[in-house]
Formats: structure tokens, sequence, C-alpha cells
């Protein structure tokens, strides 16, 4: 008889995201600063962590949860949704106590963009394809402000530093997305463009 595939947490990588976001929209890098492991991971593990393709080692898992003011247990239940404001969000001091150096930040930008989302259920039940449409606007696209114009098409704004940000944000989210609809057995495809641009991803 054959092992069982190891269980894992479903919305993990969702709450990494949200933390980063939540800790006053940090980029990936200070983000790493900010919970004090810059001699352990990168931000490409980062980007891995929170589009589910890995998950952190049990310290870093720690680190985020210690990060965030939230309890190890809150990330890996699947039942638990972390508090919009994150407890430790505002805090300034790394997990060692150190205070962080402060930085002059980079003025935002806001830009707003359409994102076209196709889903399809791999066995043609149209009962998962709302599913997980649902999942994704609650858990995805509502923190950018979504206005959805059809059933397809959703305007989102985001609020970013440069291109490289933007680009980060939007990649992540269709990673999430992709992640998302591939749980549910659901095939998809999606775009993004800039209102008023002809810029897309």
């Amino acid at each position: 008889m054959g092992r069982a595939a190891r269980r894992r947490p479903k919305h993990l990588a969702m709450k990494l995201r949200e933390i980063r976001y939540g800790l006053d929209n940090l980029s990936q890098d200070a983000l790493i600063e900010r919970l004090g492991l810059t001699d352990y991971i990168n931000r490409g593990e980062i980007s891995d962590f929170e589009r589910g393709v890995r998950e952190p080692d049990l310290l870093t898992l720690k680190a985020y949860a210690d990060g965030a003011g939230v309890l190890v247990d809150d990330l890996i239940d699947d039942d638990f949704e972390l508090p919009k404001k994150l407890p430790a969000a505002g805090n300034t001091k790394e997990l060692n106590g150190k205070p962080q150096k402060r930085r002059t930040k980079a003025a935002m930008n806001t830009t707003t963009v359409t994102l076209w989302l196709d889903i399809e259920n791999n066995d043609r039940v149209a009962r998962e394809e709302n599913r997980a449409r649902r999942y994704i606007e609650k858990a995805h696209l509502k923190r950018y402000g979504m206005n959805k114009l059809n059933d397809r098409e959703y305007d989102l704004t985001f609020s970013y530093q440069d291109d490289a940000d933007i680009n980060e944000q939007i990649y992540a989210l269709l990673g999430a997305i992709k992640s998302e609809a591939r749980g549910r057995k659901c095939s998809i495809k999606v775009n993004v463009r800039e209102k008023g641009t002809d810029r897309y991803w």
C-alpha cells in the first residue's frame, strides 16, 4: 500500500503574501530584512513561498508569524483568516530587537488594470468553476479594490513604487490565481492590461 501524499495547508501561500502586504506593503527584499532572515533566504525563495511552489522551513515560518504578530498555528490552519490589520503592522524593529534603518520611501504610484479571467473545470462541472471564481475573487482580487465588470473582467487598483514592484505584485497575483485553479481541478486563461497604456502581463 503506497504512502498518502503529504498534507499541506491550502492557504499558506496566500497568508504569506498577506503578511508582506500587511507589513507596510514591503518589497520581498525588505521583508527578508524585517524578518531577520538575510543570512538564510533570498527573494527568489520568498516568491516561491508566495506562489505556493515551495513551503518555508519551520524556523522561517516562525519568523513570518513573529514578524506579523500571529501564531504559527494561524498560518497553517486553513480555517483561520489573518486579521485585516496585522498586530505587528507599523512595528519598525527586526526580530532580533534592533531598530531597522529607516529608508526614504519612494513615492507610491497608483494604476488601474483590467484582469480578464476565464475558468473551466477539467471535468466540465460548472459548480466547481463558480466555486473557484468566488474564492479567487474573495482571497485574491478584493484586496485590489475589485470592480467586477462582467463574468470574466475585473478592474483592479495597484499601488506600487516602480516597474519592478508592479511586475512583482501582478506576477504574484497571477501565480496565486493559477495555483488556486489547479487546486480545484480547473484550467484558466488570464491576462492583465493596464488602462490607458499598452502595458500588459
